[in-house]
């Protein structure tokens, strides 16, 4: 029984990356879509491709290797406009290193970088 989508879609990605796989399927919804076009943007997977099922659709994400970390955040965690630098220093490695994935009000779904501390937002998990 699945009961959060986006850790599966997380976990089958990294998983398929960690044996090696250059592709991988995972169930859709608006914010895995999202959020695979912000891994893309980044150059975290090459693309993916929405592939129809009977009643439902899945994407099948082609990747690159360069993920040695993909995890979503529980609870999510809501910061305000400045506070996001606490979380960096929690989640990511080091400094430069990874992204945070956001969503916020103003861009939906984005990283840490893309925000620069203008806004605040909930940390929905994180990438590097």
């Amino acid at each position: 029984m699945r009961h959060d989508l986006l850790a599966d879609v997380f976990s089958a990605i990294k998983n398929a990356e960690a044996v090696g796989k250059s592709e991988t399927t995972v169930e859709s919804s608006n914010l895995v879509k999202n959020l695979l076009d912000v891994l893309k943007e980044k150059g975290y997977i090459k693309k993916y491709d929405v592939q129809p099922k009977n009643n439902y659709h899945q994407f099948r994400v082609e990747l690159n290797g360069r993920i040695n970390e993909l995890k979503v955040v529980k609870p999510r965690i809501s910061f305000g406009k400045g506070e996001i630098i606490k979380y960096k220093f929690r989640f990511l490695p080091g400094e430069n290193v990874g992204h945070l994935l956001v969503s916020t009000p103003k861009y939906a779904i984005t990283t840490d970088r893309d925000i620069e501390g203008k806004e605040g937002g909930i940390i929905i998990g994180f990438v590097y």
